[in-house]
């Protein structure tokens, strides 16, 4: 009895050659030889689990703007690989969605708000978002620096203004749930935190938030 034909497609062969080798740069080239951004999101939406995997991987390295979105999307895959490797393209496409210019800006400024010179990151930040006014990353690293210098109106704004232009920022969501906690609105933050789980199943520490919420809620009867 002869072994069934399987079936294979060159984004298949091209991630398993990736799983064996861990060369990158090899299988972007491969998979760009083939494959449009917008063949990739179509396959990430509608393909098979390792298909899914492969899309959700390559379009981290391939992808542009518009696959923000499928990425966003595939952040609630059923399947869990799928979810990790969307996870990682979306937060890289994030940071890239910009011209050369304000990327490295923005890195810059995520660095100062990594170690935690806010009060340095503040003005680079305020002219990255000026500058680069759709840049959802810079609008929620302005945010990460509101927060760290205590504005909580202000961290509130920029969080939302970074959702306005990704609403599938699962962690501006969540930063815009702390805000509304330490600014008195518990009904408020307990929403945000629950579009942060509805993009993102796999955030604990949003789950842990929600249960907290929940209970001083009910402590209170509801009143923010």
């Amino acid at each position: 009895m002869t072994a069934p034909l399987v079936h294979t497609t060159r984004l298949a062969a091209a991630y398993r050659r990736f799983l064996s080798t861990g060369s990158s740069p090899t299988f972007a080239a491969q998979v760009d030889e083939s494959y449009s951004a917008a063949t990739l999101s179509s396959l990430l939406r509608r393909g098979d689990v390792e298909l899914r995997r492969a899309a959700a991987l390559s379009l981290g390295m391939l992808g542009d703007h518009c696959s923000i979105e499928p990425l966003g999307r595939a952040l609630a895959d059923e399947d869990r690989g799928v979810r990790f490797a969307a996870d990682d393209s979306f937060r890289a496409l994030l940071v890239r969605d910009a011209a050369p210019l304000h990327h490295q800006q923005l890195l810059q400024v995520m660095h100062l708000n990594d170690g935690g010179d806010y009060a340095g990151s503040l003005a680079p930040t305020l002219i990255l978002v000026d500058q680069a006014p759709r840049y959802a990353e810079a609008h929620h690293q302005l945010a990460i620096c509101w927060h760290g210098l205590e504005n909580f109106h202000q961290a509130e704004a920029a969080y939302s203004a970074c959702l306005w232009h990704c609403r599938y920022h699962y962690l501006a969501w969540q930063g815009l749930a702390r805000c509304r906690t330490i600014l008195g609105d518990n009904e408020g933050a307990l929403s945000a935190l629950q579009h942060c789980i509805e993009i993102c199943p796999d955030m604990e520490s949003a789950r842990a938030q929600i249960r907290v919420l929940q209970r001083r809620l009910r402590r209170t009867g509801g009143q923010s």
